[in-house]
């Protein structure tokens, strides 16, 4: 009886000592794993912080991976399987449940609606889940929390580092212009301001303009951006930079006159959203006047680990330059 009641508190303790208690940005306290081997990335943001900090515990991707954006990233990336998105509208418990995951990490708005996603995916699956807040001033942090998490603090390190070095950049001009930021092939879906979309440009002091109406996301029209008047057009669909130049009217509105619309850089992900995670302190940097090619070139090395080839690095850039109608 008493070798029955040791070996039963030994298997206690032992248990107690392969978890720890780690609270989230939600302030949800969880029990998770000593040991981490596989993590699934509840969607594409937490994705690219998983990207940067434990490219060798990843499960998988949730979704396609930019075309051309693999070879610019840990080698351990290059054929990740896709897996599903937790933060879609359908129910992928059984498919998570299969990748028999340690832990599921998700990284974004700190809302309602993803703090009882968290909770009902780590009800369902029976499977560890962490919510990150994905604010850029939060950068820093999240990464060196998650770092220690996973057992990855020097990778995290590189991170928090990068982050807090372009967070701290001054502006190289004083002004703050007004802008449409733009998704679509046509160009004709604006961002709304106040949104994790637009973070880049609200962080900056720009002026995000959008037409009335609700949603992240607003239809707009040609005539309805020239009424608006934006000192900048940034568009993410590379489609645009054709798009212009097919479309006549474009040519009536002062930012393109200007010079001032912009296809932004989308490799390895995009730099001012697409997804909104930490691929977005590139957008901060280069809109706030600094040199894009030391941007791009310094970030890939520290926080994704692999060397632009110089192709590759004209193929980032390519964004950076105005289009021309």
């Amino acid at each position: 009886m008493f070798r029955r009641l040791f070996l039963t508190v030994s298997l206690f303790w032992a248990s107690a000592a392969l978890a720890v208690e780690v609270t989230d940005s939600t302030g949800r306290a969880v029990q998770v794993p000593d040991h981490i081997a596989r993590v699934v990335p509840a969607g594409p943001p937490a994705a690219v912080l998983l990207a940067a900090i434990a490219p060798d515990l990843m499960a998988g991707w949730p979704g396609p991976v930019p075309a051309g954006a693999a070879t610019m990233l840990d080698p351990h990336l290059a054929n990740a399987p896709r897996i599903p998105r937790l933060t879609g509208r359908d129910d992928v418990t059984d498919a998570i449940k299969a990748l028999k995951p340690d832990l599921i990490v998700d990284y974004g708005g700190v809302t309602p609606r993803y703090f009882e996603l968290a909770n009902k995916t780590q009800a369902k699956t029976g499977v560890p889940t962490l919510l990150f807040n994905g604010a850029l001033d939060q950068i820093p942090s999240v990464a060196r929390a998650l770092g220690a998490v996973l057992h990855r603090e020097e990778r995290a390190e590189a991170l928090a580092v990068m982050a807090e070095a372009l967070l701290a950049l001054p502006p190289n001009t004083s002004a703050h212009p007004r802008v449409v930021y733009a998704r679509g092939a046509d160009g004709l879906t604006a961002a709304a301001p106040g949104t994790d979309v637009t973070e880049v440009f609200t962080r900056l002091g720009w002026t995000v303009l959008a037409p009335e109406g609700q949603g992240t996301f607003r239809p707009a029209t040609i005539d309805g951006i020239k009424a608006l008047d934006p000192d900048f057009l940034i568009f993410s669909d590379p489609a645009m930079r054709d798009g212009l130049a097919s479309e006549p009217a474009w040519n009536a509105l002062r930012a393109v006159r200007e010079g001032h619309a912009f296809v932004a850089p989308a490799l390895p992900f995009g730099w001012v959203e697409e997804p909104p995670s930490i691929n977005r302190l590139l957008g901060l940097g280069w809109l706030g006047g600094h040199e894009p090619v030391a941007l791009a070139t310094l970030f890939n090395a520290a926080v994704y680990r692999r060397a632009l080839t110089p192709a590759q690095r004209d193929m980032v850039l390519a964004g950076t330059r105005p289009i021309q109608p």
